[in-house]
C-alpha cells in the first residue's frame, strides 16, 4: 500500500496529527540548504551539477517540522533523517527536545564521490543519518543473519545508469533498501515527508512495507508517481 502527496509537508502534517494518523517510522532526506553557486572549472567537464541543486534547497527550515512528524511516530517507531554534517547539532537537538531518543549518526560513505576542488580540499564522499526512536517501545533493529554486528556505516556508488531518474541527490536504492531492512519490519508503514524523486518509497514497497510520501515539487511528485506505481504493479503480479 502506498499514498503520496504532492502538497506541502507541513500541511500533509497537520492533516495526519488532525485524522489521528500514526506511522511505525519516519525515514526522509529534506532538503540540506547547502546550495550556491558554482564556480568550480571542473564541473562543466565533469558532467557534474555541482552544488547549485534547486531553489528548493535554499532557505529550507531544518527542523521545525520535526515536532509534528514526531507526533506522528508509534512507539518503538525509528526516526531516520539524512543531512549534511553542517547541520547534524541542530536536528539532534530538535529531535531531543520532541521526546526522540538519538541512538547514533550513520555514515553513506560514496564509492564515487563529486571530484570538485580535489587540489584544496578532501574529497566529500560522505553524508549522515540520524538514527533516532521512540522513548516509549522496543526499537527494531534486525541484524543480517550472516553478521556479528553492524558498524553504522554504508558503502554504495551514487545513483548511476537506469536507476537515475533526474533529482540532483537521489538516494541509491541499495542504501535505502538496507536501511529499511534493518530499521523495520515486512509491513511496517514508513512516512516520508519529503520523499523527492520516491527512493525510500520504492525500496519499501519492494520489501514489504506500506509507504506515505510528501513531495512539493511537481516534477519530482510525477517521477516518484511513475516509479511506485511501478513496483507496485510488479508486486502484485509477482503474488499471483
Amino acid at each position: 500500500m502506498f499514498k503520496i502527496y504532492n502538497d506541502d509537508a507541513y500541511s500533509v502534517l497537520d492533516k495526519m496529527i488532525k485524522d489521528g494518523i500514526y506511522v511505525d517510522h519516519v525515514i526522509t532526506d529534506p532538503p540540506y540548504n547547502i546550495s550556491k553557486k558554482n564556480n568550480f572549472a571542473t564541473m562543466s567537464s565533469a558532467d557534474r551539477i555541482g552544488v547549485d541543486f534547486g531553489e528548493w534547497d535554499k532557505g529550507f527550515d531544518l527542523i521545525s517540522w520535526i515536532p509534528k512528524a514526531a507526533q506522528l511516530l508509534n512507539p518503538g517507531g525509528s526516526f531516520i533523517v539524512f543531512n549534511s554534517y553542517r547541520n547534524l547539532t541542530p536536528i539532534i537537538t530538535e529531535m531531543e527536545k520532541n521526546g526522540l531518543v538519538v541512538k547514533d549518526v550513520i555514515k553513506w560513505i560514496k564509492d564515487n564521490p563529486m571530484p570538485r576542488n580535489i587540489k584544496r580540499r578532501y574529497v566529500q564522499d560522505t553524508e549522515f543519518a540520524i538514527w533516532a526512536v521512540s522513548s516509549k517501545g522496543k526499537w527494531v533493529f534486525n541484524v543480517p543473519e550472516d553478521l556479528k554486528y553492524l558498524r553504522a556505516e554504508f558503502h554504495t556508488s551514487t545513483v548511476s545508469g537506469h536507476e537515475r531518474v533526474g533529482h540532483p541527490t537521489q538516494k541509491s536504492l541499495k542504501l535505502m533498501s538496507k536501511i529499511i531492512s534493518i530499521h523495520s519490519n515486512p509491513g511496517d508503514l514508513i512516512f516520508d515527508p519529503f520523499m523527492g524523486s520516491g527512493s525510500t518509497g520504492v525500496s519499501a514497497l519492494q520489501l514489504s512495507r506500506n509507504f506515505i510520501g510528501v513531495e512539493l515539487e511537481k516534477e519530482y511528485f510525477d517521477i516518484a508517481n511513475k516509479r511506485l506505481k511501478g513496483v507496485n504493479n510488479e508486486c502484485r503480479t509477482s503474488n499471483k
